[in-house]
């Protein structure tokens, strides 16, 4: 059975069997989709359904990739949580090696202190002996030593996620880059 459509490109009569997806028009050479709904038949130029495939795969592929970029920025800020570091004073900041360098350095130098003033205080004693009052600074240069090793742990494995995110982040926006690029010479053919 035979379909009577008008060409999409051109408006040239078709007779189109029923069966067909897709025709050539004889009028004007133009290569035609058969579309068919519950309401009506008609044709559609290959070329637009390609040009709209192109327009659909690039606004996905724009959504994929902003998609890909917020689930790293979201990642970023939960890894990046457990980096900080609480003062005394509730602030928190990020950890630098210079900074835990430095705590470390503060508290043994405290502890050092603290022992050569205890040492001196109970050298005179009465009861004889040092007692444990100079231990606590032994105890301070311990803790000190002991933090600022931590800390500068901390610091380097921050520095190392920070670049590897840095990393995946340069790749996404790069890929994105290169997409458009692409989008913009094929849109200039």
């Amino acid at each position: 059975m035979l379909e009577s459509l008008l060409c999409n490109s051109c408006g040239a009569p078709l007779e189109v069997p029923d069966t067909a997806n897709f025709i050539k028009c004889n009028h004007c050479q133009t290569q035609l989709a058969i579309r068919r709904n519950e309401q009506a038949t008609f044709t559609q130029a290959v070329e637009q359904l390609s040009k709209a495939t192109e327009s659909l795969n690039g606004q996905v592929a724009e959504l994929n990739r902003k998609q890909s970029l917020a689930d790293l920025e979201r990642r970023w800020e939960r890894d990046r949580e457990k980096f900080y570091i609480e003062s005394e004073n509730g602030r928190r900041h990020l950890p630098t090696e210079g900074t835990a360098v430095l705590g470390g350095v503060v508290a043994a130098l405290f502890g050092i202190f603290w022992t050569i003033m205890a040492f001196s205080m109970t050298r005179n004693s009465p009861f004889g002996g040092t007692g444990l009052f100079p231990l606590f600074g032994v105890l301070f240069i311990g803790f000190g030593i002991f933090s600022s090793i931590h800390a500068h742990q901390k610091a380097k494995d921050y520095k190392l996620a920070r670049k590897k995110y840095d990393q995946q982040r340069a790749a996404l926006l790069q890929a994105h880059s290169v997409s458009s690029d692409n989008d913009f010479h094929i849109e200039t053919r």
